[in-house]
C-alpha cells in the first residue's frame, strides 16, 4: 500500500515498516503527490495537505518530522474507551503513527530522570502510569482498532491476523539453595540462618532435595513447548551484590544448563557488573556458548536493569539479535504498551536497528516482593493479563524464578498454582 508524506524520515519508515508488520501489509513511502495521485491502489495520505476528494488520511503531529529528543506536551483523550494522544482532524482521530513510535521507542527514557535504587527507569515516572493506563497493551488496541479502520475504508484489502503466542520464560539467577555453593557459602548461610542447618545438611549430604531445584517439573510442564520455553542463565565469574549466581565452571552447573538446552532455549542472564563494562559482557556470551556448543542470541537483563541507548547499543555489539528485558522490575504490566516484539529505534542515532525486543507482561518476582500478593491475588492477576493477550492476538510473555517454584518454595502454595495455570494456557491454545 502507497503512503504519500511530504518528507521521509528514518522514524516514518521505521514506523510503517512495524505497522506493516503487525497487520501484513508492505508499505511503501513516497514523497510524489503526483505518483500518490495517479495511483488508483488503495493508499494512505500521511500529511496535513488534503490531496483528492476521497482519501484515507492520517494528519501528523509533528514527532515523525522531527530529530532529536524533547519533552513533549501529551494530553491523553479517553472518550471511546480506548485512550489515545496525538489528536488531530483526519480518517483516523489521532497521529496513531507517531503515538505508537512515542510508546514503543520509550521515548520518555531518553529524557532526564532520577534512577531508582538499582539504577533503572521508575515504572512511575513513564506516561503509561500517570495516565493509568500501564496495565493493557495499549498499542495492541490501536492496532486492533486500525485495522479494523482500514479494513471498512479499503474492502478489497485483506489484513493479516496476528496470532496469540504464549512464551514462559524463566531466570535462574542461583540455580540452587544449598547444592554447589562450597561449604564457606553454606557456613555463612547458617550463620546468618540458623534454622536451616538441619535442612542443608540433609541436602548437602543427598538425603533432601534442594529447595530451588524445580527442574524436573518445568521441563514436564513445558513438553512438547520447548520452542517458546526460555531458561536465561547468568554466567558471572565476579561476585557482587546482585550477582550471586553458582560459579560457572561448577560441573554441575555446567550440566544443568546443557540439560536445560535441550528442554528449551538458553539464553543469557547478563550480570550487573556487565553494566560497567562491553568485555565482560562478550566473555560472559562466549562462557554460555562454550557450555552448550552453540551460539546464544538472546538475553534478558539482571533485574530487567537496562538504560537507553547504552545497553540496547552493547548487546548488539556482542551478538545478541533479541532481548526479553522490556519490562518494570517494580510492576506488571507493559512498558512498551504492547506485547507483540518489534525492533529497536535507536533514538539518540535515528536509526533502526537488528535487535529485536519482546515485551514481558508479567513477574512473579513483581506480584511477590513487590506487591506482596497471596498466590491467589497473584494468578488472577496472572490469567487478567493472559485474558488481554490473547483476545487481542498478542504474545504473553511471563518471568519465573525457580526459588519460587520449588517444593518447599517461600511463596506458600504458589508453585501448584502456576504450573495447573500454564497447563490451563496450553490446553486453551490447542483447542
Amino acid at each position: 500500500m502507497l503512503v504519500y508524506t511530504p518528507t521521509i524520515t528514518s522514524r516514518i519508515e521505521y514506523i510503517f515498516q512495524y505497522l506493516g508488520e503487525i497487520i501484513g501489509i508492505t508499505f511503501e513511502l513516497t514523497e510524489s503527490v503526483t505518483r500518490y495521485s495517479n495511483t488508483s491502489d488503495p493508499k494512505i495520505n500521511y500529511s496535513s495537505q488534503k490531496i483528492t476528494e476521497k482519501e484515507y488520511q492520517i494528519i501528523p503531529c509533528g514527532l515523525l518530522l522531527e530529530k532529536g529528543i524533547r519533552i513533549v506536551e501529551i494530553e491523553i483523550n479517553h472518550s471511546g474507551g480506548i485512550p489515545y494522544f496525538f489528536e488531530t482532524p483526519g480518517t483516523f482521530p489521532f497521529d496513531l503513527p507517531a503515538a505508537i513510535f512515542y510508546l514503543i521507542s520509550r521515548y520518555e527514557e531518553y529524557l532526564p530522570f532520577k534512577p531508582d535504587l538499582y539504577g533503572r527507569y521508575p515504572h512511575v515516572n513513564s506516561l503509561a502510569s500517570k495516565e493509568n493506563f500501564l496495565n493493557r497493551p495499549l498499542v495492541d488496541e490501536w492496532m486492533n482498532k486500525w485495522a479494523k479502520n482500514l479494513q471498512a475504508f479499503f474492502p478489497s484489502i485483506h489484513l493479516d491476523s496476528y496470532s496469540f503466542r504464549f512464551l514462559a520464560t524463566y531466570d535462574i539467577d542461583i540455580a540452587w539453595s544449598y547444592k554447589n555453593k562450597g561449604w564457606i557459602r553454606n557456613l555463612g548461610g547458617i550463620l546468618k540462618s540458623p534454622r536451616t542447618f538441619l535442612k542443608r545438611i540433609r541436602v548437602l549430604i543427598g538425603r533432601g532435595k534442594d529447595p530451588f531445584d524445580c527442574y524436573n517439573t518445568l521441563y514436564e510442564v513445558h513438553k512438547g513447548k520447548e520452542s517458546d520455553t526460555l531458561y536465561f542463565f547468568p554466567v558471572a565469574k565476579q561476585r557482587s551484590l546482585l550477582d550471586k549466581n553458582i560459579d560457572p565452571d561448577n560441573a554441575a552447573l555446567q550440566q544443568l544448563i546443557q540439560t536445560t538446552n535441550h528442554k528449551g532455549r538458553i539464553g543469557l542472564h547478563p550480570s550487573d557488573y556487565s553494566h560497567k563494562s562491553i568485555e565482560v559482557l562478550v566473555d560472559e556470551k562466549k562462557r554460555i556458548e562454550k557450555i552448550i556448543n552453540q551460539p546464544v542470541t538472546i538475553s534478558r537483563q539482571h533485574y530487567l536493569k537496562f538504560i537507553l541507548p547504552q545497553t540496547y547499543r552493547s548487546l548488539i555489539d556482542s551478538g545478541i539479535t533479541d532481548d526479553y528485558s522490556m519490562g518494570y522490575g517494580t510492576i506488571n504490566g507493559f512498558r512498551a504498551s504492547t506485547s507483540r516484539s518489534f525492533l529497536w529505534y535507536d533514538l539518540e542515532n535515528e536509526s533502526a536497528t537488528s535487535l529485536r525486543i519482546h515485551p514481558l507482561a508479567w513477574m512473579d518476582a513483581n506480584t511477590y516482593y513487590e506487591s506482596k500478593l497471596s498466590p491467589e491475588e497473584a494468578l488472577f492477576e496472572l490469567e487478567r493479563l493472559y485474558k488481554q493477550v490473547s483476545d487481542l492476538g498478542g504474545s504473553f510473555i511471563i518471568v519465573s524464578h525457580n526459588h519460587l517454584l520449588g517444593e518447599k518454595s517461600e511463596w506458600i502454595g504458589w508453585p501448584e498454582l502456576y504450573f495447573n495455570c500454564c497447563k490451563k494456557i496450553y490446553q486453551e491454545q490447542s483447542l
